[in-house]
């Protein structure tokens, strides 16, 4: 997956509170969070954010994705969607993209580049979880659904995948042991390979629509 190379912000120096998640003239505020699998088709603009979004435009509420990167072919485009990115690359910037975008809600698809690359596996899930506190220490009141990640037809590639998966449910269950408000989404059990592009790594145009389905059964938006 081709990495972006970004300078980190000076903000990130701060150590306040971002504070809690706030209402939107806009609609709910949805952080979409990940790497290229959330940015989507760099050509065609499909995104699980297409179909999610018109789940919402078909049966409400109004949602307003949030986000410093601007893709897609609908009509709110905005992510933090960073494609090359690893769970340690995310951690480097979330202070910064919190504090611009206020979610109420962050989903959160990201482990496939310290995967493919073999970015030190087995401290990925220690990484994931220092993310996601990170979020919820910094946001109070924010709901984050973290996901499982889609599989592979490599089947190398896919043992990894399915290691680093095995361990999301316990992160999950660590952080919501200190109170925060954190959701399992087992987006991985529901994909299946033919839902993969021939680059053995992104989902296709129809995978990425039924990513945002299966998003939208697992997030339960509330103001």
């Amino acid at each position: 997956m081709k990495r972006r190379l970004l300078a980190v912000p000076l903000v990130l120096a701060a150590v306040l509170l971002v504070g809690p998640a706030v209402p939107s003239a806009g609609g709910v505020r949805v952080m979409p969070l990940g790497d290229s699998i959330t940015y989507g088709n760099s050509v065609t603009g499909v995104s699980y954010r297409t179909s999610l979004w018109q789940h919402y435009q078909d049966h409400g509420p109004r949602v307003d994705f949030v986000g410093s990167v601007h893709w897609g072919n609908l009509p709110d485009r905005d992510s933090e969607g960073h494609p090359g990115m690893r769970i340690d690359e995310l951690r480097s910037w979330i202070d910064y993209w919190l504090l611009l975008n206020r979610p109420r809600y962050v989903l959160l698809h990201i482990g496939t580049n310290d995967v493919v690359q073999a970015t030190d596996l087995p401290n990925a899930p220690a990484r994931l979880q220092d993310l996601v506190e990170r979020i919820t220490q910094r946001v109070p009141g924010v709901t984050v659904l973290v996901a499982s990640i889609v599989p592979s037809p490599d089947a190398g590639l896919n043992e990894r995948i399915d290691a680093y998966n095995a361990a999301i449910p316990g992160v999950v269950a660590a952080v919501r042991a200190t109170g925060a408000d954190v959701r399992f989404v087992d987006l991985n059990a529901r994909m299946s390979l033919s839902d993969i592009s021939s680059d053995k790594l992104h989902p296709t145009d129809a995978g990425f629509l039924k990513m945002g389905d299966i998003w939208y059964d697992a997030l339960p938006l509330a103001p």
